[in-house]
Order: C-alpha cells, then sequence, then structure tokens
C-alpha cells in the first residue's frame, strides 16, 4: 500500500491545489489515486500509467479548497488502495474476464502487456497460481486526480496538479527502488516528469518505445527506465518485444 509520506503530499500538495484552482476547473467530481504495492513486490518492476480511469467516491473541486477536507479526502485515497486486508494489487486477476458488472482488466490492453512483460521478465508465472503475478508489482499513475466518473483529466486539471504529482512520483521511486520502471504512457505524458526524476533520459526512435533511462541510488540501486507508448491499438506482441529489448 501507499505511506504515510505519499498520503501527505497528495493532501497537500496535490488535493489542495486542486481546491485552490476549483474555479478554473469544471464542476465535475474527480476522484483521488495513490500507488499500490503488490505483497510480493520484490523490486523488479514498477508500472506507471497516465491516470486511473475511475477509482474510489469522488468529490468535487471546491470542496478540496478546505484543508481539513483534504486531508479527510487523502485518507479516504489512502485506504482505497490498502487491499482491505489482502493483497492490493489482486484486483487485477479478480476482474480478469467477462464481468457480471464493472470493470474487465483483461479487456485492458494496458493490463495485458503489463502481464506479459511480467512473464517474460520471469518475475512470476503468469499462467500459475490466479493472484500472483499482480502482487509482484507497484502500480502507480502520473497524474493522481482525475474524473470520478472516468477519462482522464484534461488539461487545467493536470496543470494543477502537477507539480505536486511530480513530487510524489518522484518520493514513489524513492521509496520503492524498482530495478525496472515502465511507463505505459507516452513520451508526451511522461516528459514533464521525467525531467525531474531522470533528467538524463534519451529520446529513441523505435515505434513502440519512446524513451530510455536510468536512476542511480545513494544506495547503489540502479533502476533502467523504459517510457513507452500506450499500447491501445499497438500490436501487442511487437510492444512487448520492444520494451523487454530496451530493458
Amino acid at each position: 500500500m501507499a505511506t504515510t509520506k505519499e498520503r501527505h503530499i497528495l493532501a497537500d500538495k496535490i488535493l489542495a491545489s486542486v481546491g485552490r484552482s476549483a474555479t478554473r476547473l469544471s464542476n465535475r467530481q474527480v476522484t483521488g489515486f495513490l500507488s499500490m504495492k503488490g505483497d510480493r513486490y520484490d523490486q523488479k518492476l514498477m508500472v506507471v500509467g497516465r491516470a486511473v480511469n475511475g477509482w474510489t467516491d469522488g468529490i468535487l473541486p471546491n470542496e478540496l479548497a478546505e484543508p481539513s477536507t483534504s486531508k479527510r479526502y487523502a485518507a479516504v485515497v489512502f485506504d482505497s488502495v490498502a487491499g482491505d486486508g489482502g493483497c492490493p494489487m489482486t484486483w487485477v486477476t479478480n476482474c480478469w474476464g467477462p464481468p457480471v458488472s464493472g470493470y474487465n482488466s483483461k479487456g485492458s490492453a494496458f493490463w495485458r502487456v503489463i502481464r506479459s512483460v511480467v512473464g517474460e521478465s520471469g518475475i512470476a508465472n503468469i499462467d500459475g497460481e490466479k493472484g500472483i503475478w499482480p502482487s509482484h508489482l507497484v502500480w502507480s499513475n502520473l497524474y493522481k486526480v482525475a474524473p470520478a466518473d472516468g477519462g482522464k483529466p484534461g488539461t487545467r486539471l493536470c496543470d494543477v496538479q502537477r507539480p505536486g504529482c511530480i513530487s510524489l512520483l518522484d518520493t514513489e521511486i524513492s521509496t520503492y527502488h524498482p530495478t525496472r520502471l515502465l511507463f505505459l504512457t507516452g513520451i508526451g505524458w511522461a516528459e514533464p516528469f521525467l525531467k525531474h526524476v531522470c533528467p538524463g533520459f534519451r529520446r529513441v526512435s523505435n515505434s513502440d518505445v519512446e524513451a530510455v533511462g536510468r536512476i542511480t541510488f545513494a544506495s547503489g540501486i540502479a533502476t533502467r527506465v523504459v517510457v513507452a507508448a500506450h499500447p491501445q491499438g499497438r500490436r501487442e506482441s511487437r510492444w512487448v518485444k520492444e520494451v523487454m529489448k530496451a530493458f
């Protein structure tokens, strides 16, 4: 699950900023998100998307202008990624297949290619016991606030939360120390963040991999960074092959 430090950054730097900027935003409920760490995470892979497509209970931006409300809502988000006593990441496999109602993770190119990368990397047996492979991951997103009813955050919502989200991503990377960090976002979404967390990144010309880089921590642990295009609409076998080659 996310750390207490992450929750404080969400409240003080992200939600509070959304609240202060509420008059510039649509009067539409938003939802929040924090990183999710699988119970079997062993520093082998952290994956980052753009933003959640719906998550926990929604709240209006103007309600977040009150600091106590931002802190309370950050606690709601914090609880939503805790896993209810089990591994938080098993929701991916619990939703794998045609749903009775709600979300089908198997229908998402995002989760299908991550599953393949986990298998190709030897991180976990993706065909083994149900629920195991996502437990080896940390999952996060660039932007932690998104429309509650689904869809990606628009330009204004991204702008007002970006500084806090950059700070939070930096904290996540420092906390989790992944040896592989995979952005499934495209370089356009990732670049403002990479300039801070991986300033030595370089663009590459592969059709699916768009940038690579390296982060070295004081402990000596090194993180290999790969930025790939969002996999939706891509040939997934090629996407996975190019990502593995880049790592």
